[in-house]
């Protein structure tokens, strides 16, 4: 709070200082610092960014868990990585200034915080633009003034829609070809030799399953996921590709174990972050929670069940065209947003998990598989 008293006496000055540095936009950086699915559906703003100035460079301030996603992107000029202990304390802060010393004309905040919405007006960055939240604002509305633009951002709008909205501040004109712009993913080539070497039956179609969730609260629990898998094998002809973390392997050894060896492929810890494109890419269908391998399956284009839980789906949700969302049915769903995402349930009792409806994530499998299997048939015919 301290910091937010002396900026705003010091403000007079610091707004002659930044007025004096208006120039054209040719350097920007874009502070996203959320996890990987907030990354992957705010990956149109450095596209929009890229068609509408092409001679502008493009800095992204992002979380370490992105940097190997990022990296594959043609819309990145250079990465710069949020350290550990993030922007907490005056050394959080101080390291910010320095990053902004190097000179910017604008930044763009997806990811808003105090620290982020104060230090470019110390510095003087000319063109100071942000998303502005709808939930949990304490404070941070004092330091909204030092702005040049703020989006808000709002009930029943798509977080995407608004970071690209928000590009107005940067003079970027807005219109339906960029708020249409798809989310992206891309994976290092080397991704293919170790997908060749999967022990899979080339006839059958590859289901992926996704078993957790970077966000603990939205994960099925594992009786869930092995009546989910158990349904898979028996009702359809697929393979089932087990797609998580290290911390998802012991799931995935029990599923291994109590199904069909033949029918089940456990991947799970196994592919780098930067290479997963490539095995989401050859699956036939996903099918997961609102997770980060939810959207970068939909992002590439694979046909994606997601089961939202708690996750709100007005903010962020799947956006492909062969994307299903279901919904979670409980009287206190969602309760997780955009700027208030909470890692444990308020009741305890993680209801909408606790209630998803399994037969359906395999129904609308099914209704995927039938369908591609038709489209097949009138290729061949």
């Amino acid at each position: 709070m301290i910091y937010l008293v002396l900026t705003w006496l010091a403000a007079p000055i610091l707004w002659c200082i930044a007025a004096r540095r208006r120039r054209p936009t040719n350097r920007v950086l874009v502070i996203q610092t959320a996890k990987i699915g907030d990354f992957i559906a705010t990956t149109p703003v450095f596209r929009a960014l890229r068609i509408r100035h092409p001679g502008m460079e493009i800095v992204a301030l992002l979380h370490p868990v992105n940097i190997p996603l990022a990296k594959q992107l043609d819309t990145i000029d250079r990465i710069v990585t949020l350290p550990k202990h993030g922007f907490k304390g005056w050394n959080g802060k101080r390291w910010l200034l320095k990053q902004l010393a190097e000179g910017y004309d604008g930044v763009l905040i997806l990811s808003p915080n105090l620290t982020n919405l104060l230090v470019p007006f110390w510095v003087g960055v000319p063109k100071r633009v942000s998303v502005l939240a709808d939930r949990r604002r304490g404070s941070v509305r004092l330091a909204w003034p030092f702005l040049t633009h703020g989006e808000p951002h709002r009930v029943g709008q798509l977080f995407r829609e608004t970071a690209l909205r928000a590009l107005v501040g940067l003079g970027v004109n807005v219109d339906a070809a960029l708020l249409a712009l798809p989310n992206e993913a891309r994976g290092v080539p080397n991704g293919m030799a170790r997908l060749d070497k999967l022990p899979t039956d080339k006839s059958r179609p590859l289901v992926g399953f996704g078993l957790g969730a970077g966000n603990r609260m939205k994960a099925l629990d594992p009786s869930q996921i092995e009546a989910f898998a158990s349904q898979i094998i028996k009702r359809t002809e697929s393979i089932l590709v087990l797609i998580g973390t290290e911390a998802d392997r012991a799931t995935a050894d029990t599923l291994s174990t109590y199904l069909q060896y033949d029918r089940v492929v456990d991947t799970t810890g196994q592919w780098p972050l930067d290479e997963l494109p490539i095995l989401l890419k050859a699956l036939d269908c996903f099918v997961g929670v609102d997770s980060g391998a939810t959207y970068l399956a939909d992002a590439l284009g694979v046909p994606v069940v997601d089961f939202m839980g708690p996750a709100d789906a007005a903010d962020q949700r799947p956006i492909g065209k062969r994307a299903i969302v279901i919904h979670s049915t409980e009287p206190c769903a969602p309760c997780s947003h955009a700027f208030d995402a909470p890692y444990a349930c308020r009741f305890g009792t993680r209801a909408c998990i606790a209630h998803a409806p399994i037969e359906r994530l395999v129904d609308e499998v099914l209704r995927i598989l039938k369908t591609q299997a038709e489209i097949v048939k009138v290729d061949h015919e």
